[in-house]
């Protein structure tokens, strides 16, 4: 019977298959949406199941070894973190719908990007280069939203440090491993992994010294993740070279600029 319901799965095709995935998430998190905040915290594992088997459905062909992590991280990081950061948004239709929309809309560029890393794509093609870039801005954007939901409680600066550093983990974990996605995991991929989600820790503890809002604080901190993710990638592909460098410090050096003239003396 499940033989012949994946069959039947892939005769629909994958590109139809990433749509009715979702389409089914986006109606649920809308769904969700009309929930008081302390409700809608219950349907939160849920939903993470929910976006894991539908992933698993989209995807499902040639998932081996560490993909059945790897893959599925992007897709259940943005659901919780979308349906967590909309009750920091004016609650109403005209929020809601384009909300939602957008949330489909970037699961289904991740479903693509996912399935290109999963079937072993040469890096040397743009279809590689560009769900490489797709991922990488998506990550960064996650890592916003979970920021700003993160210092929107005012937690004291040493459980925040913990929280971003436990949270950020996951997306420095798949960062680095779509450097070079093999179905077997790196060792220094969740060794570099540790390390960086700890130099944030740290930068968040820095950070929380200084008069900041809550979003440039959060800008503040994926500029950091930004830097520390770039010079990572360079080192897992042994690309490490001066001028690439160079670009990297150079950005985070206009975003923090930027942030210092942000700052409320």
């Amino acid at each position: 019977m499940i033989h012949k319901f994946r069959n039947i799965l892939i005769e629909i095709g994958k590109r139809k298959r990433f749509a009715l995935s979702c389409a089914i998430l986006s109606i649920y998190l809308f769904a969700i949406t009309y929930l008081p905040y302390h409700m809608a915290l219950f349907h939160i594992l849920p939903l993470l199941l929910l976006a894991y088997f539908v992933t698993y459905i989209g995807i499902l062909e040639n998932i081996e070894g560490i993909e059945w992590i790897q893959l599925f991280i992007l897709p259940l990081s943005l659901t919780a973190i979308a349906l967590l950061f909309y009750y920091l948004l004016p609650v109403r239709l005209l929020t809601r719908i384009p909300f939602v929309v957008l949330y489909g809309i970037m699961l289904y560029a991740i479903l693509l990007s996912e399935n290109i890393f999963n079937v072993g794509v040469e890096k040397t093609l743009a279809l590689y280069r560009a769900a490489y870039s797709v991922t990488n801005f998506i990550i960064l954007l996650i890592l916003l939203l979970m920021f700003t939901i993160l210092f929107s409680f005012g937690l004291n600066y040493l459980l925040a440090s913990f929280i971003g550093m436990l949270a950020s983990f996951p997306l420095f974990f798949h960062s680095l491993w779509i450097a070079n996605p093999m179905s077997v995991l790196e060792e220094r991929v969740y060794k570099m992994s540790t390390l960086l989600s700890v130099l944030l820790g740290f930068g968040i503890i820095f950070a929380s010294f200084l008069p900041l809002k809550t979003t440039i604080y959060a800008i503040l901190n994926v500029a950091m993740a930004y830097f520390l993710i770039g010079v990572a990638q360079e080192i897992i592909q042994d690309t490490v070279y001066l001028n690439r460098i160079k670009e990297y410090i150079v950005v985070y050096g206009i975003l923090i600029a930027f942030i210092v003239l942000s700052m409320q003396f």
